[in-house]
């Protein structure tokens, strides 16, 4: 009697037994098929829901293209610098601080399944921190326009609404048709472009995200002739000697912020110089600002809008 009662206790612990294991590894089996493995733009490897649920993002790119794409946010960094429709879609998202300086306990409280960051050093920052906490960060590039169509598809494929990434894109792909349509038949004009800050200004190479735009709409951007001593993240310091020399028919001019110090000092230190004066583009009154929601920050999902912007001023014979 008591082996038969010992037999059926095996029996039964056996069967809990593989039931445990079977369990198991249905768990480890399901985990595995919804864990999605990347390399973002520093070249790590990341480990990261295939269908995050909760998601913070650190810079307007990444709210911008995520948003669009069909997603939620559980955090985001507070900026202005939004399309219409989506500073209305996020104004209820808590913030956690500014894309510079974000706020690291903040994050961590809100125990997200994804931070979305940029590929600087603020955010590079953060990724001990977060790893330690388990919470997966992705530093991401976003410096030209292939890059933008790019992460907006990868953002529909962690939302599960490719359809509407697909959509995006094909609305921005058609803005960018119509601005290179605009260019047939017209001689490439050469383009100088200025990034202007209360204490510098830089001349942008085609590597920068405006200078990409400039080169796929066939001008030639003249600072890429310049001496690249001091290079550094796609612009060079100003040279007013080597502007007189290259003599740009198109100056496109922007500011680090919507500050308006940063134009008045635009006109009070270039503007009336003999070099500055000696330019065609001057001489023709070539000179423009660009809109600061376009071309200061990546315009995301607006990039359409800004090669739009761009065409109209390159090609464009009628004096401003």
């Amino acid at each position: 009697m008591i082996n038969r009662i010992s037999g059926a206790v095996i029996v039964i612990l056996l069967l809990v037994g593989g039931f445990m294991l079977y369990s198991q590894d249905s768990r480890e089996t399901m985990k595995n098929e919804t864990v999605r493995l990347v390399t973002d733009s520093a070249g790590r490897q990341v480990s990261i829901p295939a269908h995050p649920k909760k998601v913070v993002a650190l810079n307007a790119s990444s709210i911008d293209l995520y948003v669009s794409a069909g997603g939620s946010l559980a955090g985001r960094a507070a900026t202005e610098t939004l399309p219409p429709d989506v500073k209305a879609a996020v104004q209820q998202v808590p913030t956690v601080g500014l894309t510079p300086n974000p706020d690291l306990e903040k994050i961590v409280a809100m125990k997200p399944d994804l931070v979305l960051a940029a590929n600087i050093p603020y955010h590079h920052a953060l990724v001990p921190v977060l790893e330690k906490a388990g919470i997966p960060i992705l530093l991401q590039t976003m410096d030209n326009y292939q890059q933008i169509l790019d992460t907006l598809r990868f953002y529909g494929e962690l939302t599960g609404q490719t359809d509407k990434a697909a959509s995006q894109i094909a609305q921005i792909e058609k803005q960018y048709q119509t601005a290179v349509q605009n260019t047939a038949g017209k001689p490439a004009p050469k383009v100088l472009v200025l990034w202007g800050t209360t204490e510098s200004f830089s001349m942008a190479l085609s590597s920068s995200f405006t200078g990409d735009l400039v080169k796929r709409l066939g001008g030639i951007n003249v600072s890429d002739q310049a001496d690249k001593n001091g290079a550094m993240a796609g612009y060079v310091p100003l040279s007013l000697e080597f502007v007189a020399k290259a003599s740009p028919e198109v100056i496109l001019f922007i500011t680090h912020s919507s500050d308006d110090k940063v134009e008045e000092k635009f006109k009070n230190e270039l503007a009336g110089h003999p070099a500055w004066q000696g330019s065609l583009a001057v001489r023709q009154n070539r000179v423009h600002k660009l809109p600061y929601q376009l071309f200061a920050v990546n315009p995301g999902t607006q990039v359409g809008k800004a090669m739009e912007v761009l065409s109209g001023l390159l090609y464009s014979s009628e004096a401003k």
